[in-house]
């Protein structure tokens, strides 16, 4: 068995941990990045990417991955329709995930990164506080590995095996999100210069969508806290935009799962950090995740660097450094979240009027706050004047 020292090891190259690669390489750590695939890619995303967190980003994002821009977002509940175009952080690009992660990679492997292809996490040996001191991985051709690192960093998802191996995941409902999807091609849409998201039965408790790529290609599904019937639910989203869809094919499948609550009950352990879906580092009601991860993978591997000799503190300045930065984003989400599952669960009468204000902040978190307070005949009556 070959053995190797590390001062960062992190488990999972997409965008996240390989934005965690960049910077701790960048100040000259020795990191080394591991995945169970050839190259990172992830199928289950709608790859969509708003313009209003590019300030936050820790590096550019060239043109030539920006497949096609979205000026707005367009809301659809039986006879209730929202437009919104307003302002950056409706504006938005398609990319294509087959390309972006392998870009941000390999800026983390020009800065001295050593990437492992093709080899999988198997188990971890801790010490008391959560300290990660022996990682045991295993390559395609099951050659085993032992790898002793300084810092830890989980980024494999939100099906984690780093946290499953630390006993530190949580069972509780809805903390994953299901994802029915496929990219199809060609489509003739008549209107490519928008996303449209769609609400009612076939999505309860989430939402269908549509998120072109061009004209002629789009990311097409639906999204639900249950999975319990939920080819069924899509085949009748198709069935609704049957028009839009006309004789376009299925030819990537998107389905998978996603973070909705947290995973585990904090995001930094001992000398472990956990970034992107493994720290639910994503932003509701959309569960927007590729720049947020990006934007909180670049701060875990600028802590890596300065707590490699002061562990005792990486878990403060980690989740210190994320508040600053982007942390007013993270609260706002976490409470829209909490009412999102809150009416799903109790299932409110009028709860995809409630999710179509919710998505389009036709109301607000305290106006949503109050309306919740009331009765159901009154929530459905506001809303209707709201949203007519």
């Amino acid at each position: 068995m070959r053995s190797l020292s590390c001062d960062v090891l992190i488990i999972g190259a997409g965008p996240a941990g390989s934005s965690a690669a960049l910077s701790s390489a960048k100040e000259g750590l020795d990191v080394i990045i591991v995945d169970k695939k050839d190259l990172p890619s992830k199928t289950a995303c709608a790859e969509t990417i708003s313009k209003g967190f590019f300030r936050y980003l820790p590096f550019k994002i060239p043109d030539r991955l920006l497949k096609h821009r979205l000026r707005g977002i367009k809301f659809y509940y039986e006879e209730f329709f929202v437009k919104r175009d307003k302002g950056i952080w409706w504006k938005s690009f398609t990319i294509d995930r087959r390309e972006f992660d392998p870009f941000v990679l390999n800026l983390a492997i020009d800065e001295g990164a050593t990437f492992l292809a093709s080899t999988e996490f198997v188990d971890l040996r801790y010490s008391s506080g959560y300290i990660v001191n022996k990682v045991l991985l295993r390559d395609n051709k099951n050659n085993e590995l032992t790898i002793y690192p300084k810092i830890f960093i989980a980024a494999d998802g939100a099906q984690s095996s780093v946290l499953n191996a630390m006993n530190l995941s949580k069972n509780r409902a809805y903390s994953i999100g299901y994802i029915k999807s496929h990219e199809f091609h060609n489509l003739d849409l008549s209107d490519y210069e928008y996303g449209h998201v769609y609400f009612g039965e076939f999505a309860d408790g989430a939402y269908g969508y549509i998120f072109p790529k061009s004209r002629n290609v789009a990311n097409i599904g639906v999204a639900s806290l249950t999975d319990k019937e939920l080819d069924k639910r899509y085949k009748e989203f198709l069935h609704m935009i049957n028009r839009e869809i006309g004789n376009g094919t299925k030819k990537i499948d998107r389905s998978g799962i996603a973070p909705i609550m947290g995973l585990s009950e904090d995001i930094a352990y001992g000398n472990t950090l956990l970034v992107g879906d493994a720290a639910n580092q994503n932003l509701k009601p959309f569960v927007e995740g590729i720049l947020p991860g990006i934007i909180c993978g670049s701060i875990a591997g600028q802590v890596a660097a300065q707590c490699l000799n002061d562990i005792r503190n990486i878990r403060r300045f980690y989740k210190e450094l994320i508040k600053k930065k982007i942390g007013k984003f993270f609260k706002e989400s976490d409470a829209l979240s909490d009412i999102l599952v809150n009416i799903y669960d109790k299932r409110y009468r009028s709860r995809f009027l409630i999710e179509l204000a919710t998505f389009s902040y036709t109301l607000e978190y305290g106006e949503l706050q109050k309306l919740l307070r009331l009765n159901e005949e009154d929530i459905e009556t506001l809303l209707k004047e709201k949203l007519a």
